[in-house]
């Protein structure tokens, strides 16, 4: 009997095992999972064995078996939960019923109290916080059994004492020492799961750390404590052009530090290691296999094991080479951004000046003509300044003009045969009045003044060059000498214009030929000018296929030097000109149209056309200079305005040659742009001419198409 009580023990125990092994292996996934079928299989699996425990159970006393089914069902509810347990409870229940015998209905209050006992546990544990503790698992089975042993309360008394005494030191004992070792398995079972748990992430974190530092778009080494490499990442080796073979092993300092930093990299290390930091931050540079310069901020970190103890160095480093780049641009435009600002304030300054200063002078001298009595001496005196300051006036705007033209790219050069000796004597003729004003004296030297030697290249804007130049120096130089001069050098010519004037500080001498801009900015400058002429004449130097540039010294004067190409050229037929001082009378009473919409441009060109003997018909807009045209058979000539109300002057144009091809119409406007000639000239105007008009070219402009005696 006693043989048969141990093997029927072993037997049960050993299913216990079996269960705590299908726990650690198999269902602890399925319990923390919200799957409601994995839980009922591991329910039908603990009821399987709970069964097999009443299949086999031992035979205490004759007439009295055990099993170990309420320990399975106190357990499984403490451990698997309210699911598995009551699946369990159901087919033991089952099993119970159809074994039948005296005792079913106790069997049925065990196996039911059991597991609900478990899951109750279970529940008040994890309110609590608590862990299944030793001393938690013996009161969970010590309850467990003492339930077990007050069922049989409902027998009769005799009898209830008996089954008592005989099984109380197997349930009172025994059992709750069977449910601590059971529970002290499964608690190891949890915590090898979550060992393999904790040790997969970790594997998986250490996999995704190296995936994410090895592709990362960072520098990433590791390194020993002396400085050689461990291990490298991909940015690193495709931003140093090393391969991983050449890294390996070798040390940082030699391979990646440039010379001048190589001290203050050890110094770094040096002070990580004997502070035991665990992350220094150091900005510096690396050089790459090509000896290119990189700049990285690195974040340099102790690598230790679980005593602390160190074992390598880990840099994380970000390549910050363009983003340096950058914010050295970006400082560079914000100073051009703070120094356009403030030149185009002094722009403002100049150009309200060189507007303002000359028309005070027109108004101001218009005021004394008209309200003083002044003599013939005076009143050309007075007309000399207003002349002059219109001069003045018209060169700001034409200037302007011009600056614009070739910011917009509007100005051509248009190639043709000149002889420069043609250009140096003009220039010097006209500036030599001007240049005596200021006790100035200008000379060529240039060996072309003697020579017949032809140029391919723009007569204008070669001629604009000399002007701007010699203009410039005549501004800046008193009671001193200009030369104008040449040498050849290589296929090119040289010309300079040197002067003995103020000169040019050293850090002014690049911006002068910026957009606006003077060597001295200052209100209290003592020169006139808008800032405008050097930038046209170097961009007139360049589209003739040179440059132009400066030397100078402060108070010993300035050269500025251009070059073109010395391309030979035939001479062409000259232009006849008719010299502009010739008196000009109209042979027969010809009608002008004068289309104008504003009055005082009227008043100028009614008075003098008057004075060289025409008759004058007014038109104040487009569409009444159609109907003139075309009613009166007199004109004999348009001036068309182009800006009108009503009908601009291009759309009068078009109409009028609808009905009229053989009235000449000149085109007279403030439109002054290189294209707008063309453009009048397309739609039908017979000729073009700009505002302010001068007198003596409107008078030739006119010669052309009407009958005029010389």
């Amino acid at each position: 009997m006693e043989k048969s009580f141990v093997v029927e023990l072993i037997q049960n125990v050993a299913f216990l095992l079996v269960f705590t092994f299908f726990y650690g292996k198999q269902w602890i996934e399925s319990i923390r999972s919200e799957r409601i079928l994995p839980k009922v299989l591991i329910g039908v699996t603990v009821g399987v064995i709970g069964m097999f425990f009443m299949y086999n159970r031992w035979m205490l006393q004759p007439g009295h078996s055990l099993d170990l089914r309420t320990v399975l069902l106190s357990i499984s509810g403490l451990y698997l939960g309210a699911i598995p347990t009551i699946v369990a409870m159901l087919l033991m229940a089952i099993y119970r019923l159809i074994i039948g015998g005296d005792l079913m209905g106790i069997g049925l209050l065990v196996i039911a109290s059991s597991g609900l006992l478990g899951i109750g546990w279970r529940y008040l544990q994890q309110k609590r916080g608590k862990h299944n503790s030793i001393l938690s698992l013996y009161i969970l089975g010590l309850i467990t059994h003492v339930v077990m042993l007050l069922w049989p309360i409902v027998l009769p008394q005799e009898k209830f004492l008996d089954l008592v005494q005989r099984l109380a030191f197997p349930l009172l004992v025994i059992y709750p020492f069977i449910t601590l070792v059971l529970g002290i398995l499964m608690n190891k079972q949890f915590q090898n799961w979550e060992n393999e748990k904790a040790k997969d992430r970790f594997i998986e974190s250490e996999q995704r750390f190296a995936r994410i530092m090895q592709n990362i778009n960072m520098f990433f080494f590791n390194l020993d404590l002396n400085g050689n490499f461990i291990s490298c990442n991909n940015y690193l080796i495709k931003y140093t052009g090393y391969s991983e073979e050449e890294l390996i092993g070798k040390s940082a300092f030699d391979i990646f530090v440039p010379d001048d930093e190589k001290q203050k990299a050890e110094n770094v290390v040096t002070n990580l290691l004997q502070h035991n930091k665990d992350v220094y931050y150091h900005e510096g540079k690396i050089r790459t296999k090509d000896n290119k310069l990189l700049h990285v901020m690195s974040h340099i970190m102790l690598v230790k094991d679980k005593k602390g103890k160190m074992k390598g160095i880990s840099v994380l480093g970000e390549n910050v080479t363009e983003k340096n780049a950058i914010i050295t641009k970006l400082k560079e435009a914000k100073e051009k951004a703070e120094e356009s600002n403030r030149l185009k304030s002094v722009f403002l300054q100049n150009i309200s000046h060189e507007i303002r200063t000359p028309m005070n002078a027109i108004i101001g001298f218009m005021s004394l003509l008209k309200d003083s009595p002044v003599d013939e001496e005076t009143r050309i005196h007075f007309y000399d300044i207003i002349n002059k300051s219109g001069e003045r006036l018209l060169t700001t705007v034409n200037d302007l003009i011009d600056i614009s033209q070739i910011e917009t790219q509007q100005i051509k050069a248009h190639k043709s045969g000149i002889i420069i000796s043609d250009i140096l004597e003009n220039i010097v003729s006209t500036s030599t009045p001007l240049a005596a004003q200021k006790s100035n004296k200008i000379t060529c030297t240039s060996k072309y003044m003697d020579t017949n030697t032809m140029l391919h290249t723009d007569k204008n804007l070669l001629s604009g060059i000399f002007i701007n130049l010699v203009s410039n120096a005549i501004k800046f130089t008193n009671n001193g000498s200009i030369e104008i001069g040449s040498y050849d050098k290589e296929n090119d010519i040289v010309f300079f214009v040197k002067d003995t004037g103020v000169g040019i500080p050293e850090n002014r001498l690049h911006a002068i030929f910026d957009r606006f801009v003077q060597a001295d900015l200052s209100l209290s400058r003592p020169h006139e000018g808008a800032g405008l002429g050097l930038s046209i004449a170097k961009a007139y130097a360049q589209l003739l296929g040179g440059d132009l540039w400066v030397e100078s010294e402060v108070g010993k004067g300035s050269t500025f030097f251009f070059n073109l190409p010395k391309t030979e050229a035939k001479p062409e037929k000259p232009e006849t000109i008719i010299p502009e001082t010739i008196e000009k009378s109209v042979k027969d009473n010809h009608k002008i149209l004068v289309a104008e919409d504003d009055e005082m441009s009227y008043q100028f060109l009614k008075n003098l056309l008057k004075q060289k003997g025409f008759r004058i018909a007014y038109a104040k807009n487009g569409a009444e200079a159609v109907e003139m045209v075309r009613n009166d058979n007199e004109i004999s000539l348009v001036l068309m305005d182009i800006k009108m109300p009503v009908m601009n002057g291009e759309e009068a144009i078009r109409q009028i040659r609808t009905f009229n091809q053989n009235v000449p119409i000149i085109a007279q406007t403030a439109y002054a742009m290189p294209t707008d000639r063309n453009k009048f000239l397309a739609i039908g105007s017979n000729d073009y001419i700009s505002k302010p008009i001068e007198t003596n070219k409107l008078i030739r402009l006119l010669g052309k198409y009407v009958n005029i005696l010389i």
